[in-house]
């Protein structure tokens, strides 16, 4: 499998667990939405550690790369929002805009970005991405969503394009708008 379908292959559960949201009891609705933003922050991770770094690497930091990059922060605002509001009259409101960031970003990427990909890394990369991907994913899956997604909503509030990996420093970008405020 290529990395690209394992995207769109994830890009198509977390459309079911919104459905699933939608449709499910009040009670059965926080359970759903803990499992998609579980998904979702793995789903983060895979792209933001794997994906879009041999993208860069391959075709630079275009439009396109850019503005998936911005998205992830949107949706991770998003998915904050509605994690903070589960069981509140407003945790409906937030998951229907958090799903319709969602869908805009996924068809920017699947309509625009990846055949852009698939053309510029080719079949055997995007195999080998596959692989590195899938064993993240699992890996993410294990982990609470909510320590990744505060510390990247943390850095992306911060200024960060491309929040690191928990552990790391900052970004470039981050860190030299900290020295910039330190010296003002």
């Amino acid at each position: 499998m290529k990395a690209t379908e394992l995207l769109k292959q994830q890009h198509r559960e977390v459309e079911k667990l919104f459905k699933a949201i939608e449709d499910a009891e009040d009670d059965e609705k926080t359970e759903l939405f803990e499992e998609l933003a579980s998904k979702l922050v793995a789903h983060d991770a895979i792209e933001r550690e794997i994906f879009y770094p041999a993208c860069e690497e391959a075709m630079g930091l275009d439009d396109l790369l850019g503005e998936a990059l911005v998205e992830h922060g949107v949706v991770e605002f998003g998915l904050y929002q509605a994690d903070q509001a589960a069981g509140n009259d407003d945790f409906e409101y937030k998951c229907t805009v958090l799903q319709e960031i969602v869908e805009h970003h996924v068809k920017d990427e699947e309509k625009e970005f990846f055949p852009k990909v698939e053309k510029t890394l080719g079949g055997t990369r995007l195999e080998e991405l596959a692989t590195q991907m899938e064993e993240r994913f699992e890996q993410a899956l294990e982990e609470d969503f909510r320590t990744p997604l505060y510390n990247n909503l943390k850095q992306v509030l911060g200024g960060a394009l491309k929040p690191a990996p928990a552990g790391k420093g900052g970004s470039r970008s981050s860190k030299r708008k900290t020295a910039q405020r330190k010296s003002a």
